[in-house]
C-alpha cells in the first residue's frame, strides 16, 4: 500500500512538486481554513512581515501549538529571521522532506504585546521612523530590496543623530531586537526578554513597529511577554 503525500500548506505563494499535497492559499484565507492539523508543513513565502503576519492569523485561529513545521521561502528585503537561524536554501530543504532525508529544525520563540505577535523586533522609539520612510520608498525600482532601508537610514540620519540619546533614557519608549541576545537590557534596548516586560506608554494609541511591520496598539499599560514556540526547518 502506498503511503499518504506529505501534506503541505503553502502560505503567499504558489508551490508545485508531484512528491507532495499542497494546499495554496494566501494570509488573510488562512482564517478559512477549519484546521491546520491535518498539515504536515507550511512553507512561508515572503519577508519577516510575512512570517510574522501568518503567524498572527494562525495564533488568533488555531493557536501556535498547532502550527506544522515551518519552512521559509524568503523572498524579503532582509529575512532576518532566516539569516539568524541559518535556515537552509529553500530548494534543498524540499528535496531533503522529499527523499526522507534528515531534517534539523530551529525551535523559534513568539513574543506578544497585547494581541499583536513578533519574532525579533518591537518598539515605539527611533525604528518606527525609520519602517515608515522605508515604506514610503517602496516604489519602482526600490520595490524590493535593501536600497529603500540604506536611504531610509541615510534621510533619518540627522534625526537619529538628535533625538536618540534622549530617547534612549525615555521610560515610555522601548525598543527589542533579540538578535542581540548576548545582553539583556541597556537603558531601554532589551536583547533578551528573560522575564514579562511592563511599560506604560502614557498614551491609549500607540505606534509600533512588529519585526518591520507598523502597527497600533490601543492600550497605555502594556506587557511584553513570550506566548510560545515555532519550529522552523533549518537544514
Amino acid at each position: 500500500m502506498q503511503n499518504s503525500l506529505p501534506k503541505i500548506l503553502s502560505v503567499n505563494g504558489t508551490f508545485e512538486d508531484d512528491r507532495f499535497a499542497i494546499t495554496d492559499v494566501n494570509i488573510l484565507q488562512i482564517e478559512t481554513l477549519d484546521s491546520i492539523d491535518g498539515f504536515d508543513y507550511i512553507i512561508i513565502t515572503g519577508g519577516d512581515g510575512a512570517i510574522r503576519r501568518t503567524l498572527k492569523c494562525i495564533n488568533e485561529r488555531f493557536g501556535l501549538l498547532n502550527t506544522p513545521l515551518v519552512i521559509l521561502n524568503p523572498t524579503g528585503s532582509f529575512n532576518v529571521v532566516s539569516k539568524y537561524y541559518r535556515i537552509e536554501n529553500f530548494g534543498l530543504i524540499i528535496e531533503k522532506i522529499a527523499t526522507l532525508q534528515e531534517l534539523k529544525t530551529a525551535i523559534v520563540p513568539v513574543y506578544a504585546i497585547d494581541k499583536k505577535i513578533f519574532l525579533f523586533s518591537a518598539g515605539n522609539s527611533g525604528d518606527v521612523a525609520h519602517i515608515f520612510i522605508s515604506e514610503v520608498l517602496r516604489f519602482g525600482y526600490l520595490q524590493s530590496g535593501a536600497l529603500r532601508y540604506l536611504l531610509s537610514v541615510l534621510i533619518m540620519l540627522p534625526f537619529h543623530l538628535l533625538v536618540t540619546p534622549f530617547l534612549l533614557f525615555s521610560k515610555r519608549r522601548f525598543f527589542i531586537f533579540t538578535p542581540f541576545g548576548f545582553f539583556n537590557k541597556f537603558l531601554n534596548i532589551y536583547g533578551r526578554i528573560d522575564d514579562d516586560i511592563e511599560i506604560d506608554l502614557e498614551n491609549e494609541y500607540n505606534v509600533l513597529e512588529f519585526d518591520g511591520d507598523i502597527s497600533v496598539v490601543k492600550k497605555r499599560k502594556i506587557t511584553i511577554k513570550k506566548i510560545g514556540n515555532i519550529n522552523i526547518i533549518a537544514s
